[in-house]
């Protein structure tokens, strides 16, 4: 029996732990550069942070504000509300007044309606008579 590794398996493994190495070298390498683009960004991180916290509490402010103006918006339109109910109702009742009244007076001006109409055809059936009879109209002296 030969316990003896095949020269092919230690030219594999040897070339497979020296691209290991060189990777773990890059991989470093590139660490480090992570590292100090950080140390780089931080300042600047640092002064977004102080700009957003600004922000925020303007925009606290500003939502006050809204908070406020709606809560005053609110009253205003259900005192406009209580104002229309309140002319609604003086409407209604003044147009139950005025049509009951209507109610009273409506026989009346039917009935003045349909004598006018009967004095126009009067008048027109006596006018129609004249012109038949040929009776001339006087005329009216000044």
């Amino acid at each position: 029996m030969n316990n003896e590794i095949p020269t092919l398996w230690l030219w594999v493994s040897g070339i497979f732990f020296l691209i290991g190495i060189l990777v773990f070298g890059a991989t470093i390498v590139v660490l480090f550069k992570i590292v100090k683009m950080a140390e780089e960004l931080k300042p600047k991180v640092d002064s977004l942070t102080v700009k957003v916290e600004g922000l925020i509490v303007k925009l606290d402010k500003v939502a006050d504000n809204v908070d406020e103006t709606m809560i005053s918006v609110k009253h205003s339109v259900e005192g406009v509300g209580g104002q229309a109910q309140g002319i609604m109702g003086s409407v209604e009742t003044f147009t139950k007044a005025a049509s009951s009244k209507f109610e009273g007076i409506s026989p009346i001006i039917s009935g003045a309606m349909a004598a006018y109409k009967i004095f126009l055809a009067v008048k027109a059936s006596r006018a129609q008579a004249k012109a038949k009879s040929g009776v001339k109209a006087l005329t009216r002296r000044k």
